[in-house]
């Protein structure tokens, strides 16, 4: 018989479900309605602004459609704006607003917070072993051209 309390997946699930929901109220608690979603999109803007929505959908794991209709929202938000491809009109860019890269201050300390809770009672080797361990995991999901 398969007991889900030792299966590594379950465990992973669980912990998504209560970071996504902390983040989320923590944030709310502070004064700012962001998902974990869209959170996960600020980071990558915060690496790298002017990413291509299909670039955001590939580190995300959602499908285009999905993206779209949350970076609708963000837009509505005011924490993105589209631009047109300076090379490729064909194609738009997703960029930070002022609003939004003001939010990386607040947003970051918030955030680490919860990763610092998460990873309490951790040892510097547990923490390096558990990401290499959930990185194979995630490669082994992932089709051979994807990294």
């Amino acid at each position: 018989m398969m007991n889900f309390e030792e299966i590594p997946l379950h465990w992973v699930n669980r912990l998504s479900f209560l970071t996504r929901r902390e983040l989320g109220q923590k944030f709310a608690l502070a004064g700012h309605k962001i998902s974990a979603e869209e959170w996960a999109v600020l980071l990558m803007l915060w690496q790298e602004d002017g990413r291509l929505p299909s670039k955001i959908a590939d580190l995300t794991f959602r499908d285009r459609t999905t993206v779209t209709r949350l970076l609708d929202g963000m837009e509505k938000k005011q924490l993105i704006e589209r631009r047109t491809d300076a090379q490729d009109r064909r194609r738009t860019r997703v960029f930070l607003t002022s609003h939004g890269q003001q939010l990386e201050s607040v947003l970051k300390p918030i955030a680490q917070e919860l990763i610092s809770q998460c990873l309490a009672g951790l040892s510097v080797d547990e923490v390096a072993q558990l990401t290499l361990l959930l990185r194979k995991m995630t490669k082994n999901l992932l089709p051979n051209s994807a990294q």
